[in-house]
Parts: structure tokens; C-alpha cells; sequence
């Protein structure tokens, strides 16, 4: 119960600031070669740094298991790779410091590396298997240590309001913003949600072919085949046949609705990219520098060469 109650203490502390966050985790392992109540429990915090590149802070309670073994605490720092996927494995290296208790009182630390495998993603709450060699300088404490985590990933379309910088946008209540134009309340809240999974990929590198099914990314086609697939919704594969889904919407800015897919074409050629609309002039897509929004307007460099390239608009919900 001490153990159990020392990491609600250790949830308690981040979630003040849970917002400015990408995720939330509470992990519970065990330790393969250890005593029989050799047990992790792991608080961890997830920020995103670099594209597939991120950051874990942790705050860890190894209860002590021997006779006369006192608990250890510690604050811990991993480096991911690859951690935003549903099914692609990630993998991390990372150190660990604390003090221990009773005859373990002393300052320690150690080293681990592993690796995460998710096992399902309902929404924001996900799931995921760890398995992570640890080395500690506080004998009978290394080994193989397996582990269960159950977390809260934030998507970007959770935040309040709506903010710009570093290719981060939010549209303001999709959902309010369709159901205001006539949207019943169902489908608006289906877009809502559509526009809300891409927005999760935001920063996912571009791969050919890729729908984000273990393939750690997506193209262009398979961005919007992902969002609208997430929530029952099946629309053509290719950019080709999301350019002929659903019925034609006059390209005007006026007519656009959040989910709308916009094609992409040269001049007198044929369609070649996709993008599904967010609101406002801006648009999620998967291009050569990975999934980003892009802006349609003569005054935004790069919104300009896909402005003068915007050929049609195709509505999959009305």
C-alpha cells in the first residue's frame, strides 16, 4: 500500500502542466532475476523533440523486496525513438538517480535501454509492453525488468483556442463551426474527429505508400485514408481515387468545410496529392517534409505553390 501510495503522490505531480505535454504514462514491472516482489512502479512524462526523436521524464518507486530493504526513489531521463506510433516499436536509452532507504540508504543511479511495443490506442488512452535491461550501482537490482504502461497521449486539437508557431495549428470548435452551417450534429462530430486524428500525426515523416499501419508514416493519400479509417469511414487509397470520393465541391473558399479532401494537380495533368482541410485556409498533409499544414495564400511561401496547384474539392461527409 506504501508503494501504491507513494505513485499516486508521483502522478499527482505532472498534471498541472499535463497540458503542455504529448503524454502522460504510469508503468508497473517486475524484474525477471529479482526477488518475488521485485516491482517497478514508473511515472513518465512525453514531450516530443525532434520529428520521431522525443523525451521521457520519469519519477520511479522500487519498493524494497529483501528483509530489511528500504524503498528506492528516482528521477529518470530516456531519449525515444520512433514512440508516436500505434504499432511500430520504439525504441529508448536513458539513465536513472535516486536514494534509497533503511540499508539501502545512499545516493545510486544506473543506466537501461529497451524497447516499447504498443499493444492498443483507444483515442488519447493508450497501451503499451516494455521490456528495458536496467544496471544499477545498488547490488540485486539489475536485470531484465518487463512492464505494462497505460497512458494519456494529448493530440494537438485538445488545446484550447487556436495557436500558430513552428507549423502548430488548432482550429477553433470544428465541430461547433459545422453544426453552425447546417451539419447534423452526428457528422459534425465524426469530421470533428477526423480532423483531430491527422492533426495527431502532425510531425510523422513522409514514406511512400505508408498509412501509418507499422510503417512509422505517411504519404499523402494515406494520411487522409488513415483519419477517415480511424473512425469506420472508407474512402479510396490513392490520391487518384480520394479525387473522385464522395461528391465535388465548388473549389471556393467560402464553400470549404473542415474534412473536405483538396486535390492537387500540374498544370493540365493529373492528380497527384492530397490534402484534407482544417479550417481557415489551412490544410493537413503529407509531403516531402513529412506531415505539416500548409496554407492557402499568395502571402504564405509555401501555401503559394500549392494554392496555384489547387484544382478540386471532394466532401466524403455531408
Amino acid at each position: 500500500m506504501r508503494s501504491l501510495g507513494a505513485a499516486a503522490l508521483l502522478l499527482c505531480l505532472p498534471l498541472a502542466r499535463a497540458a503542455a505535454q504529448d503524454g502522460v504514462m504510469l508503468s508497473a514491472g517486475y524484474l525477471l532475476a529479482g526477488e518475488p516482489d521485485e516491482s517497478t512502479w514508473r511515472l513518465t512524462v512525453q514531450r516530443a523533440l525532434l520529428g520521431p526523436i522525443g523525451v521521457d521524464l520519469s519519477g520511479s518507486v522500487l519498493p524494497g523486496s529483501r528483509p530489511g530493504a528500504g524503498d528506492l526513489f528516482g528521477v529518470g531521463l530516456d531519449f525515444t525513438l520512433f514512440d508516436g506510433g500505434d504499432r511500430l516499436p520504439a525504441v529508448f536509452i536513458g539513465g536513472v538517480a535516486g536514494i534509497g532507504f533503511k540499508d539501502q540508504d545512499a545516493v545510486w543511479y544506473g543506466s537501461s535501454v529497451g524497447i516499447r511495443q504498443p499493444l492498443f490506442r483507444i483515442g488519447s488512452v493508450r497501451s503499451t509492453l516494455e521490456g528495458r535491461y536496467r544496471n544499477f550501482t545498488i547490488d540485486g537490482r539489475d536485470g531484465i525488468e518487463l512492464a505494462v504502461t497505460l497512458g494519456w497521449r494529448r493530440g494537438p486539437r485538445r488545446v484550447s483556442g487556436a495557436a500558430e508557431g513552428a507549423g502548430l495549428y488548432v482550429p477553433r470548435r470544428t465541430g461547433e463551426r459545422l453544426r453552425a452551417v447546417g451539419i447534423p450534429a452526428a457528422k459534425a462530430d465524426l469530421l470533428d474527429q477526423v480532423v483531430g486524428t491527422a492533426l495527431e500525426e502532425m510531425g510523422q515523416p513522409y514514406v511512400w505508400g505508408g498509412t501509418g499501419d507499422g510503417s512509422g508514416g505517411f504519404d499523402c493519400s494515406g494520411l487522409i485514408y488513415y483519419a477517415y479509417g480511424r473512425h469506420g469511414v472508407r474512402i479510396p487509397r490513392t490520391a487518384r481515387g480520394q479525387s473522385g470520393a464522395g461528391i465535388a465541391i465548388v473549389k471556393d473558399f467560402d464553400a470549404l468545410l473542415p474534412g473536405d479532401i483538396l486535390t492537387f494537380a500540374d498544370e493540365g495533368g493529373d492528380v497527384t496529392h492530397v490534402g484534407l482541410f482544417v479550417g481557415e485556409g489551412r490544410f493537413i498533409h503529407s509531403a516531402s517534409s513529412g506531415v505539416r499544414l500548409s496554407r492557402l495564400a499568395e502571402d504564405d511561401p509555401n501555401g503559394r505553390y500549392w494554392l496555384r496547384r489547387w484544382v478540386g474539392v471532394r466532401r466524403v461527409v455531408e
